[in-house]
C-alpha cells in the first residue's frame, strides 16, 4: 500500500493501522463471517471504505474570496479510532499535518 500510494516513507505506521482494520471486515475462509461480525453479531457497512493513499479534496470551513479555491488538498491515510471518522495527511509546502474528518 504504501509503495503504490507514492506517500512519504515514515506512514509505514498508518498503513499498516488500515490494513489491520479492513483484514478485521475481511471473512473468514473456514467460516465465512467477518471477525467483526463474530465479536459484534451483526455484519459492518462497507460502503464507507477508500483506497489507502488517494489524494482527496476537502472542502475548506474558512471564508475565502469568491474566485479562489474552496477545497484542500489532502492525502488519506486511515480510520480514526471510536469513531467514525477518516484520517487525512495535509499537502502543505511548508507544513505536514493530520486532521480527522467525518
Amino acid at each position: 500500500m504504501l509503495v503504490n500510494s507514492s506517500t512519504p516513507d515514515n506512514l509505514w505506521g498508518e498503513a499498516i493501522l488500515s490494513a489491520c482494520y479492513l483484514q478485521n471486515k475481511i471473512s473468514y475462509k473456514k467460516t465465512g463471517l467477518t471477525p467483526y461480525k463474530l465479536w459484534k453479531d451483526y455484519s459492518s457497512n462497507l460502503k464507507y471504505l477508500k483506497v489507502w493513499g488517494c489524494l482527496a479534496k476537502v472542502m475548506s470551513l474558512e471564508q475565502k474570496k469568491k474566485i479562489s479555491s474552496k477545497t484542500s488538498d489532502f492525502i488519506f491515510i486511515g480510520y480514526a479510532e471510536n469513531t467514525v471518522a477518516y484520517r487525512f495527511l495535509v499537502l502543505k509546502s511548508d507544513v505536514l499535518d493530520y486532521i480527522l474528518l467525518k
